[in-house]
C-alpha cells in the first residue's frame, strides 16, 4: 500500500517538476546598460533555457523597483536568447543597479548607472576605442587575443560611458558564415573574460560596427549576410535604434549634456572600393547625417566612424576613398559653418590625431587603435600629411575625452593612455577652436 501511495504520489509530481524545468533558466550574459537618459535605459543579458530572466532595476536613492516596460529578444539554435529590455519612468540624476528577478541565478557583475540630470551642461568624460580582437579557443595560447586586462584599467577611469567605434570583436574562419555562428561568438566574448564583463558592467556603452564585427575583412553592402549582422548587432548592443522601417543601418544618435554623438554605419550601405563616385554612408544616411548636423545645438558634434575621415595617405581603409561623397559632408559643414564637428575613428591598428582645414573649417579626426588587437605599426610609414605632431602611438591604447568649464567657455580634453592605464599624450582645445575661420 504505501509503495502504491509513493507511485501515485510521483505520478502527480513529474508533471511540476517538468513545467518546472521548462521554465527555470540560467543566465549566461552579465548585464550590460546601453543607452540612457534623464528617465529611460536599456539593458542587455543573456540566458539559456526557457522563461525570461527579468532584470528589474534598484533605485539607489530610495528602493523603488522598475520593471522592464519593453523586451526584444533574439535567440539560438541552442535555445540561448540575448534579451534587450527598455526601462522608463527613471528620475534624473538617480543612481540604479540592475537585479535578477529569479533565485535560481548565479553571482554575476551587477551592472550601474546614473541617468542625466536636466541641466544643459555638466563636467563628463567618456572613453573610447576600437579593435578588441579576443580568442576563445586554444589559439589564444600562441596568437593575438588572449588578454583582456586592458578593460580592467579602463575600468578603473570611472567614465560617464564608453564609445566602441567598431572591430568590437572579430569573425574569424566561418564565424561570419550563419547567424548562429555570429550569435555563437558575440555570446562566447560576453561569457569568457572577466575583465571584459567586469568593465561592461561599469557605465552605458554606445557601440557601432566596422568590417569585423559585420562580416569578412573589408566587407561592404554585398555581403550577403549584412542583415543577418544587422540583427545580431542590435541584439547584443543596447543603443536605441531607428525601426528597421525608418531607417534601415545601424546608425543613431545620442546627447550626453551638450555633446551630441552621430553614430554611423559605415558598411551596410558602402560601395566597393575604387568607385570613387560611389557612397560610403549611402544617400540616406547622409541625408539623415546633415539634418541631424544643422538641427543640433550642441556644443561639440561627434561624428563617430569605423574608418579614418581626413587622412589621404590610403593606406587600409578611409572615407578619403570615397572623395566624392566625403568633400560634399565636409563642404556642407563648412558652407553651414556648423560649429563643434570632431570625428572619433578607429580601424588603424595605431593611433594619432589628424588636423585638417577645409574651406577654413577646423576639421579633427582622433583615432584610436588598436584595444587588444596587435599593432601595426609599419602603417604609419604611409605618411598621413594631416597627422598632428607628438600624437602617433603604436602600442595598444585606449582614448579618453572630457569637458567642463562654464556654458560659455567648455574646454574638450584629449588623452590617449596605454594598456597599462599611463598617459601617452594630451591636447586641449576651447569650443571657439571648432568654428569657421573667417579671414
Amino acid at each position: 500500500m504505501r509503495q502504491q501511495i509513493l507511485f501515485l504520489l510521483l505520478l502527480l509530481y513529474a508533471p511540476f517538476t517538468q513545467a518546472q524545468k521548462l521554465e527555470k533558466s540560467s543566465l549566461i550574459g552579465d548585464p550590460i546598460v546601453g543607452s540612457v537618459t534623464q528617465n529611460s535605459a536599456k539593458v542587455w543579458i543573456a540566458y539559456r533555457g526557457k522563461g525570461d530572466n527579468i532584470v528589474n532595476l534598484l533605485d539607489t536613492f530610495d528602493n523603488t523597483v522598475f520593471q522592464p516596460t519593453t523586451l526584444e529578444k533574439i535567440g539560438n539554435s541552442k535555445e540561448d536568447t540575448a534579451m534587450v529590455m527598455t526601462f522608463t519612468g527613471l528620475k534624473p540624476n538617480h543612481t540604479y543597479r540592475t537585479q535578477i528577478d529569479q533565485t535560481n541565478i548565479l553571482p554575476h557583475h551587477k551592472a550601474t548607472f546614473t541617468t542625466q540630470t536636466d541641466n544643459d551642461v555638466r563636467n563628463m568624460n567618456f572613453l573610447f576605442g576600437s579593435c578588441a580582437l579576443l580568442n576563445t579557443d586554444i589559439s589564444r595560447i600562441f596568437f593575438p587575443g588572449y588578454s583582456s586586462s586592458i578593460f580592467w584599467y579602463m575600468k578603473r577611469h570611472r567614465s560617464d560611458f564608453m564609445v566602441w567605434l567598431g572591430d568590437n570583436l572579430y569573425y574569424l574562419g566561418k564565424q561570419a558564415t550563419s547567424y548562429d555562428r555570429m550569435f555563437d561568438r558575440n555570446l562566447r566574448i560576453r561569457r569568457n573574460f572577466i575583465y571584459l564583463q567586469e568593465f561592461l558592467a561599469t557605465q552605458p556603452h554606445y557601440a557601432i560596427w566596422d568590417d569585423h564585427d559585420y562580416g569578412w575583412n573589408d566587407a561592404d553592402k554585398k555581403f550577403p549576410l549584412k542583415d543577418t549582422a544587422l540583427t545580431i548587432f542590435k541584439g547584443f548592443w543596447p543603443n536605441t535604434y531607428y525601426p528597421n522601417d525608418t531607417f534601415k543601418g545601424n546608425f543613431f544618435t545620442f546627447r550626453y549634456y551638450d555633446a551630441e554623438f552621430f553614430m554611423t554605419d559605415n558598411r551596410y550601405y558602402r560601395d566597393g572600393p575604387g568607385d570613387t563616385m560611389g557612397d560610403y554612408f549611402g544617400k540616406a544616411q547622409i541625408a539623415w547625417l546633415k539634418t541631424k548636423l544643422k538641427e543640433s545645438n550642441a556644443t561639440f558634434k561627434f561624428i563617430c566612424t569605423g574608418s579614418q575621415v581626413l587622412n589621404d595617405s590610403y593606406y587600409g581603409e578611409s572615407y578619403a576613398s570615397y572623395p566624392r561623397e566625403r568633400n560634399d559632408l565636409f563642404d556642407f559643414i563648412a558652407e553651414n559653418n556648423i560649429p563643434g564637428v570632431m570625428f572619433l575613428t578607429g580601424d588603424m591598428h595605431y593611433t594619432e590625431l589628424s588636423y585638417r582645414e577645409w574651406k577654413g573649417y577646423p576639421f579633427y579626426d582622433f583615432t584610436s587603435s588598436p584595444l587588444t588587437s596587435p599593432v601595426i605599426s609599419w602603417a604609419t610609414l604611409y605618411k598621413n600629411n594631416y597627422s598632428v605632431p607628438g600624437t602617433v602611438v603604436r602600442k595598444k591604447n585606449f582614448g579618453k575625452i572630457s569637458i567642463d568649464g562654464p556654458k560659455d567657455n567648455r574646454v574638450l580634453k584629449m588623452e590617449i593612455y596605454n594598456r597599462y592605464g599611463r598617459k601617452k599624450w594630451e591636447r586641449t582645445l576651447n569650443a571657439i577652436d571648432l568654428v569657421k575661420k573667417v579671414k
